[in-house]
């Protein structure tokens, strides 16, 4: 049964010039099917004002993200693993690699913790160390 959630993802991204932080606040739909979570948002881009259409399908062993709309591109997560993807942005693509370090996956009534580590590469090159979280609050 899909319910409305708020979700709250946050991501630190360290690189050699320090880290950067990020937060979004939205809304979003949630629902289980087949012991796989999904969730579904949208995400607007302050300056332009465009969306992009976020799907986030997950377990505890891989994290598949979707996004169409400004930015496009699918993104795999898989503890221990390399994946690579085109991401398409309004700048031209980009060749992403993850390798991803570890998932977790917290389940407490009304909320879920989705937390990835990761490595980043963009063209070959590794970008940061990353870690994303995702906390779904159930309304």
């Amino acid at each position: 049964m899909e319910k409305e959630v708020l979700v709250t993802i946050s991501g630190l991204q360290g690189a050699q010039e320090g880290n950067e932080s990020v937060e979004l606040m939205a809304r979003g739909k949630y629902y289980l099917k087949k012991d796989k979570h999904y969730l579904l948002y949208d995400d607007i881009e302050e300056e332009s004002g465009q969306t992009t259409k976020n799907t986030i399908k997950f377990n505890s062993e891989k994290v598949e993200v979707l996004r169409n709309g400004m930015v496009n591109g699918k993104l795999i997560f898989q503890k221990g693993k390399n994946s690579q993807s085109l991401y398409g942005t309004p700048y031209g693509d980009i060749l992403l690699e993850v390798m991803t370090k570890e998932i977790q996956v917290k389940e407490i009534p009304e909320h879920i913790n989705l937390m990835i580590d990761y490595e980043l590469y963009a063209d070959n090159a590794k970008v940061s160390d990353s870690r994303i979280v995702i906390d779904i609050h159930g309304q």
